[in-house]
């Protein structure tokens, strides 16, 4: 009669459910819920007791797996959009196989060294199971090039992200009585000021201003219509939007053909940008407004200037605040 743990078997499978989950969001530097991953974690657990439904055979099959994988993974971590997902699934299961290989391997590595010679006993085991053999063998022809590439892959985008995140900070954005919470990419590349003051400029998605500026002007940012936006003003619109005439700018720059184009933008009372370490009260600068999304993952919503955390500057008008300052959540 076969003995069957269960309290241990779903364990084993939290354990190894929420240690994948985990590692998948450091890989990938994604903010992530403890709750969020303890429930999915959760959900794989729930999965183990198939072994005790022989009547949904289904739950056993490659799909049913791949299906539980698909919901635990949107359940931690969300669906932001289909490249962010297929990222976390990539992820997922690298980390899946490199737990898997190297237990395989330490569970080798601890048996027997004679277990591995080669011996009359081992010759006639081969000559029984040749084709299983053979099989198994073309399997891992294909299986080591591929977890090889998958490996490159993971390697490359999880340096990649790691760079990133160190250059991500919060934002609190503070115009009258609106305040907007993002995240924001310190990014060297941004040369982005006011031609009048000089100020620098931050860039933000323009989805963060809905009930700040008429869902028409919304409209408009998305279709890169800046000046069809001032034709229109009228101070405040019939769907509750409402700004003041004077916080209005608008910021040349040169786009990706070099062309002339132009960005609306806005003037806040005050921007506090949090790092890890310090937080910085930024009074000159100005909001630019993307239309479009500025992180196909959602990582960020924002670009900051870099020149906004270089307070050493006699003409800037930003100071570093303590690290007990209030952060953006």
């Amino acid at each position: 009669m076969t003995v069957i743990y269960a309290d241990l078997l779903f364990g084993l499978n939290l354990v190894l459910d929420w240690t994948l989950l985990r590692m998948t969001a450091k890989i990938r530097g994604i903010q992530f819920s403890r709750w969020r991953i303890v429930a999915a974690a959760g959900l794989g657990t729930a999965y183990a007791a198939v072994l005790f439904i022989p009547s949904y055979p289904i739950l056993y099959t490659y799909v049913g797996k791949l299906l539980l994988s698909i919901l635990m993974i949107i359940l931690a971590f969300g669906f932001q959009n289909a490249g962010y997902f297929l990222k976390n699934v990539a992820v997922f299961y690298f980390s899946a196989f490199v737990i898997a290989g190297g237990a395989f391997g330490l569970q080798y590595l601890l048996q027997d060294a004679r277990a591995w010679t080669i011996s009359d006993r081992a010759t006639q085991w081969m000559d029984a199971h040749r084709t299983t053999f053979q099989a198994g063998i073309g399997f891992l022809v294909v299986a080591l090039p591929a977890s090889y590439a998958l490996f490159r892959l993971v390697w490359r985008h999880s340096t990649r992200q790691q760079q990133v995140v160190k250059q991500l900070v919060q934002l609190d954005i503070y115009i009258g009585d609106t305040v907007r919470h993002c995240t924001g990419l310190v990014d060297t590349g941004n040369h982005l000021r006011d031609p009048l003051g000089g100020a620098p400029v931050v860039v933000t998605e323009s989805r963060l201003w809905e009930g700040v500026l008429p869902s028409e002007w919304l409209k408009r940012l998305r279709s890169e219509q800046p000046f069809d936006m001032l034709q229109s003003w009228k101070g405040t619109s019939e769907d509750g939007g409402m700004l003041d005439e004077s916080r209005l700018r608008l910021i040349p720059y040169r786009g990706v053909n070099r062309d002339m184009q132009w960005m609306m933008g806005l003037r806040p009372d005050s921007v506090r940008i949090s790092t890890e370490n310090e937080t910085y009260l930024c009074t000159k600068v100005i909001i630019g407004l993307d239309g479009g999304t500025l992180s196909h993952d959602g990582a960020f919503q924002a670009i900051v200037h870099p020149d906004l955390l270089q307070t050493s500057e006699n003409e800037s008008a930003y100071h570093a605040m303590p690290d007990s300052t209030h952060r953006a959540s």
